[in-house]
């Protein structure tokens, strides 16, 4: 098993160098490519008493065509990120951070240089470059890259607060699923004029497709395939979608945590034991297990390239070895801001087991498909543990868990016949149930799912259990009060752009209403539900309430100013 990833503070710049140089993402691509390769995770010399860079700002766009981000908090630094041009780029030549309390940077808390052999080709021209050991905790800060005399622009991002520390509030934009070929980014543009502390993205950042999209979107992959078929398939998929402007605003503004949904690597994906392999039926090869090693092996290259996240990484030998991905590979960890919250960001796609329906290709399967099988696993034997005594254990006030698909039961009522959705946690009830009962057994309190997956808003309650069995006629049985005790909340945030139920004909555009007062008939515990627009949401959180505020923004203007409405 591994050990939980949780954000410490290290105590020393020692320490800071250490960790990097130890089995973590540090190592991560070594390990995924040639021995030779650069570290996703780079560690700069540190240029202390110097006057400064010499800077022109004007070729930030050319130099720096993504922009720049960060995340990966912790209560004494970030990951900063940022990409070259690859005409920009210059052998020999070093890569300057600089990091300020202003964006003017005339009082720098932290400036250093990457070493110019670990910037260039073998990483697709990207830096993630950490300056944990250097920040002050539960502070705001700007930040800029300089190359060859060329400024970026200029980021912001924040560290956590100090552990024991007793923070008034804690806000956190909330997003998911933003389809560049279905729609415009408006909702980012809008994250980035928010007064929040984060950005949590709960997963596919990218889609695996190229096509035709709406508008002047459109994706060539370089292989020629309509689905990512390797490495070069998914570095020209985030460059593309990191040159979207509106969202380098909301990435530029907000330190991201980010946990992965599917389509990272490729849609309804899952975990075959038997081949000890990944496998999906999304994919033209998705049967393959050696082909699906490797896509992993290389999906996973591209995203800690292009993704700030402090994940953590055992290296096994010269590559990433395809059969040890999931030993290997670790993405699931916590948050801690003080007393108040604490975070729990999970995996759910690289130890879910094979769901019911995959034989059928079908994620829409009768409740009686839905609870054969109890021994399905979406978070696997190790993170399970982990997240159960992480919640359970918990002193902080709020028990948040970044939890990528829809936890609660969510019941279809198709052709007289009661269905669920099988890649959510409704084809994995019995772990569910384990997960929540937990809860119940050790009176916790204030535990809030924060969801994406499902393209829609959602408000309801989680319960020790939700009854799934029909009788002879498909319809459900109520035994007894019907579903368990309320053991906490859920809050799903809306797709940015990607179609959602009424979008992808699940829903009609006419009688929605009546639909969802027939969905929420079958799914009392469901307060609120909307699948007719696209967003974002902000949760709010004080010692006394957590609030969720669900906006709508139009998907179909690419501008900064796209209309929004809180919903």
């Amino acid at each position: 098993s591994v050990e939980p990833c949780v954000s410490k503070r290290h105590s020393t710049r020692r320490d800071v160098l250490k960790a990097a140089s130890a089995a973590t993402l540090g190592t991560t691509l070594s390990a995924l490519a040639a021995a030779d390769a650069a570290a996703p995770r780079l560690i700069p010399d540190p240029l202390d008493g110097t006057d400064g860079f010499k800077v022109e700002r004007e070729q930030a766009r050319s130099v720096f065509p993504q922009s720049v981000a960060s995340g990966g908090p912790t209560p004494s630094g970030v990951l900063l990120w940022t990409r070259l041009d690859r005409d920009a780029y210059s052998e020999g030549t070093t890569l300057g951070v600089e990091v300020a309390e202003s964006e003017a940077f005339e009082n720098t808390a932290y400036r250093g240089e990457v070493p110019a052999e670990q910037v260039g080709p073998d990483r697709d021209y990207t830096a993630t470059v950490d300056v944990d050991g250097e920040l002050s905790a539960d502070s705001r800060y700007a930040y800029r890259f300089v190359y060859d005399g060329a400024a970026s622009e200029v980021g912001w991002c924040r560290t956590l607060p100090k552990p024991g520390a007793s923070p008034d509030s804690l806000s956190l934009a909330v997003a998911s699923c933003n389809h560049y070929l279905h729609g415009y980014f408006g909702a980012f543009a809008r994250i980035a004029e928010e007064d929040v502390d984060f950005l949590v993205h709960l997963g596919d950042f990218i889609y695996e497709e190229g096509g035709d999209g709406v508008g002047d979107r459109s994706l060539n992959l370089p292989t020629g395939n309509e689905k990512a078929h390797g490495l070069a398939d998914f570095r020209y998929l985030y460059r593309r979608y990191r040159s979207d402007e509106l969202l380098q605003r909301a990435l530029r503004n907000h330190t991201l945590i980010h946990t992965w949904d599917d389509h990272e690597i490729v849609g309804d994906r899952w975990w075959d034991y038997d081949a000890d392999a990944p496998a999906t039926e999304k994919h033209p090869r998705g049967d393959d297990p050696e082909f699906m090693r490797q896509l992993y092996v290389e999906g996973i290259r591209a995203y800690t390239e292009y993704v700030p996240v402090r994940a953590k990484y055992e290296p096994s030998g010269k590559e990433l070895a395809p059969d040890a991905i999931r030993e290997n590979f670790q993405l699931y960890r916590s948050f801690e801001f003080g007393d108040l919250a604490d975070l729990f960001v999970t995996d759910e796609r690289l130890y879910r087991s094979t769901p019911p329906g995959a034989d059928e290709k079908t994620v829409a399967v009768p409740v009686e498909t839905a609870v054969d099988n109890p021994g399905r696993t979406m978070l696997g034997k190790d993170q399970r543990r982990w997240l159960r005594q992480g919640l359970t254990d918990s002193d902080a006030r709020w028990k948040l868990w970044g939890n990528e698909v829809l936890a609660a039961a969510f019941r279809f009522l198709e052709d007289g016949r009661i269905t669920v959705n099988a890649d959510a946690w409704d084809g994995y009830r019995t772990e569910r149930e384990r997960v929540l009962s937990g809860l119940a057994d050790a009176d916790a309190e204030n535990v809030v799912a924060l969801t994406g997956d499902m393209h829609s808003y959602l408000a309801g309650y989680l319960l020790t259990n939700y009854e799934l069995t029909a009788d002879e006629s498909g319809e459900r049985e109520e035994k007894g009060d019907g579903d368990g005790e309320r053991v906490g909340v859920e809050f799903m945030a809306p797709a940015v752009s990607s179609d959602n139920l009424v979008a992808s004909g699940q829903l009609p555009e006419t009688g929605t209403d009546t639909l969802v007062a027939a969905l929420r008939a079958e799914n009392p515990h469901v307060e609120w539900f909307d699948s007719s627009h696209w967003g974002y949401a902000v949760v709010d959180v004080t010692r006394e309430d957590l609030t969720y505020s669900a906006y709508a923004v139009d998907r179909s203007a690419d501008a900064a100013d796209a209309s929004k409405r809180l919903l």
